[in-house]
Order: C-alpha cells, then sequence, then structure tokens
C-alpha cells in the first residue's frame, strides 16, 4: 500500500497535502488517489487537495466531478470552490444542477466568490442550462439583459464576457488563491520558494519562537491570518521592524489607556455571524443525513450558508415564522435585562444558568462570547 493511500484511509488530509506541496512525486500519487477504487479514498483525496494550495490541480478535479459517489462530488466541488478559477465556471454552473445540494451549495460559493450578484443556490434550472448551452438564439444585448435579470453585478457581467468570448479556455489564475491566503500581510517576500512554503495551518515552530521575542501587547495585536503567513526570514523582518518602533516604559505607560479603548472599540464594533453549529442545526434532515459527518465538519460558514439557501424550501415563510420572535414581551425581569444587554438569543441561554453562578463572569466577558462558546459555558456549569 502506498504512503498516500494509507494516510487517506487514516484521514491524515494535512499530511497528504504537505507532502504534495514540497514532492512532484506525492502531488502526483495524490491526483491517482482521484481515482482509488475505494470511494473514501477519493473523497480524501480531494480534501486533500485544499491543502495542497496548488489552483493548477483543478483540472485533475474537474474530471472528478462527474463520480458515481455523491461524497465523492462534494469533495470535488468543495475543492473548486476554494480555488474559484475562471476555468472552472461551466463546471460549477453544471453543479448546481447536481441531485446533491451539498454539490449545489459548495458550487454556488464559488460562483460567488468570482461572479458575484445572484444568489447561485436559488438560480433556476432553466437559467443555468441557459447559461451552460451559451445563450441560444440571444444577441448581445439580450444576453446582458438577462444577465442583469439574475442580479450579477456589472463589473461581473463584463468579466463573464470576457471568459465566455474565449470558450471559458482560460490559464490557471495562481495570484489569485495567493493573494485570498496572504489576504493583506505584514511583509509580503517577493522570494518564489517562500510563497511555496504558505500554509494554511498555524505557526511554524521556529517562527513562534522568533515572534516570542515581542511584547504580548504587541503580539496580540497583530492579525492572527498575517502571522500564520509568516516564515522565519520574514517573522525576523517583522520582529527587527517593531522593535524599532517600540515605545519606551513611561511612553508605554502614558499610551497604555488608549491602547485599551481602541482594543475595546474593536471588539464591539465586530459583528459575530452565525456559527458552523447553528448554521448546520437549522438543516432538513435529509440534507444532513446525505453525506459524511467528516465531510459536514470540512464545511466553511460560507458553504453551509449556500447549502441553507439551497435546501430552503420557501425562504420568505421562515422570515415570516421569525418576526413574532422580535415582538414578544417578557415579563420576567431577569428575562428583559438579558435581552437589553447581550440580544435574544444570548438570553435564552443566560437565563438557564444559575444567577448565583453568573454572577462572577463581568458583563463585557459575556458579550464578546459567541453562541458557541456560551452554550459550552452552560453545559460547564451543569451540576453533575
Amino acid at each position: 500500500m502506498s504512503k498516500t493511500r494509507r494516510l487517506l484511509l487514516e484521514f491524515d488530509t494535512d499530511e497528504v497535502g504537505r507532502l504534495a506541496r514540497k514532492s512532484p512525486s506525492e502531488k502526483k500519487a495524490l491526483i491517482k488517489a482521484f481515482t482509488d477504487s475505494s470511494d473514501i479514498v477519493r473523497e480524501r483525496a480531494l480534501i486533500a487537495a485544499i491543502d495542497v494550495v496548488d489552483p493548477t490541480i483543478v483540472e485533475d478535479i474537474i474530471k472528478v466531478m462527474e463520480d458515481t459517489t455523491t461524497d465523492v462530488r462534494i469533495a470535488a466541488a468543495q475543492a473548486l470552490a476554494f480555488y474559484h478559477q475562471p476555468r472552472t465556471v461551466p463546471d460549477m454552473l453544471r453543479g448546481l444542477k447536481d441531485t446533491s445540494p451539498w454539490v449545489g451549495s459548495h458550487c454556488a460559493a464559488g460562483l460567488s466568490k468570482i461572479l458575484k450578484g445572484p444568489i447561485y443556490a436559488r438560480l433556476s434550472e432553466e437559467s443555468v442550462d441557459k447559461m451552460l448551452d451559451d445563450f441560444p438564439e440571444m444577441d448581445e444585448e439580450e444576453i446582458n439583459r438577462f444577465l442583469m435579470s439574475i442580479e450579477m453585478k456589472p463589473e461581473s457581467i463584463t468579466r463573464f464576457t470576457n471568459w465566455r468570448a474565449k470558450k471559458f479556455d482560460l490559464e490557471i489564475d495562481v495570484t489569485s488563491i495567493i493573494e485570498e491566503l496572504e489576504g493583506r500581510p505584514i511583509l509580503l517576500t517577493s522570494d518564489p520558494s517562500e510563497v511555496a512554503e504558505i500554509t494554511v495551518g498555524g505557526l511554524s515552530e521556529d517562527v513562534e519562537t522568533i515572534l516570542s521575542e515581542l511584547p504580548d501587547e504587541i503580539l496580540t495585536s497583530l492579525p492572527p491570518e498575517d502571522l500564520k503567513r509568516l516564515t522565519p526570514k520574514s517573522a525576523r523582518e517583522l520582529v527587527q521592524k517593531l522593535k524599532v518602533s517600540l515605545p519606551t516604559k513611561e511612553k508605554k505607560k502614558k499610551k497604555k489607556k488608549a491602547v485599551k479603548v481602541r482594543k475595546v472599540t474593536k471588539v464591539r464594533k465586530k459583528k459575530r455571524g452565525p456559527t458552523k453549529k447553528s448554521l448546520i442545526n437549522k438543516l432538513p434532515p435529509e440534507v444532513r443525513e446525505s453525506v459524511s459527518d467528516e465531510t459536514l465538519s470540512t464545511l466553511s460558514v460560507d458553504e453551509l450558508q449556500a447549502l441553507l439557501a439551497s435546501s430552503a424550501p420557501d425562504t420568505e415563510e421562515v422570515v415570516e415564522a421569525e418576526e413574532p420572535e422580535a415582538v414578544v414581551e417578557h415579563h420576567d425581569p431577569k428575562m428583559t435585562e438579558f435581552i437589553e444587554k447581550y440580544g435574544k438569543e444570548k438570553a435564552d441561554l443566560l437565563i438557564t444558568i444559575p444567577e448565583a453562578m453568573l454572577e462572577g463572569i463581568p458583563e463585557e466577558q459575556i458579550k464578546e462570547m459567541d453562541l458557541e462558546t456560551l452554550d459550552g459555558l452552560k453545559q460547564a456549569l451543569e451540576p453533575r
């Protein structure tokens, strides 16, 4: 048994991706696993394809979108959505028509990244067919009107029209994935060999050691996503740059209050979106049962939202059912207080926790907790 196949059977997809990044032969072994006789190996190989962080791999992923096993197609769609390459637009459009709503949701998420505007999960099959069949018997003006009718943004219409003129036979865009991983990096290396070492995981031991030279208050103020992309070389440059600008102890005392105010303001302005757990709980039972828990755990919040949109029979009914909750009056003064301070969802959890147990927790700390953390606190405080 090959090392790649063994690791995939052990579900060590991170390691498979890491090896494929470093070795062309390991990458070739991973691509070969896309057609393995085991559907489990095929599925996990496609999950590992995301960890390779190499957009050129989409050409091999496209071939798997016709796999007979649903979970394998779901993993392939997830990988295509991650890389969001223009040449895969027709394949993701076809994926919207897949019998599995999970495949459709991943393709919808991928399309929304490169062609902003429509909620792709809600496009009618007729609209999808028009795009796939290259708008039969429609002139350019009619095509533009159609794309506007499905709410595609003007810049996306221009982009789509240009790609269509080239029949989507486009070069792989390596820069798009690098830009997404780097965001706005603190220091961007110009060395191509270092770009190849970018990982999606945590800090390496060398980088962590170098960053430990910075004071905690400086380190905690740096964006975590930027820190993950540092190499030992760029981490050293960053530390040297920041050390030069570090204030003296006297200046630090004077500025301490201002730093605290900035941090509190940032926390208060941050909008917390739905958690993965809350989105999964909203999915219909038939959708949750259609794939394995392993695949479910790999989905992002955006992908789960797209899936929820594609599987909801009538969004308007859901909204109408939820509206009365906002006007319900609570006669319990404590519940009213919780709602005013923390919002309805948090209040529902807090009211179930004995008041004596909440006394030692500062209000600001409760405000900063998301629902998942608060639910974990509730379970921890429950009597055994």
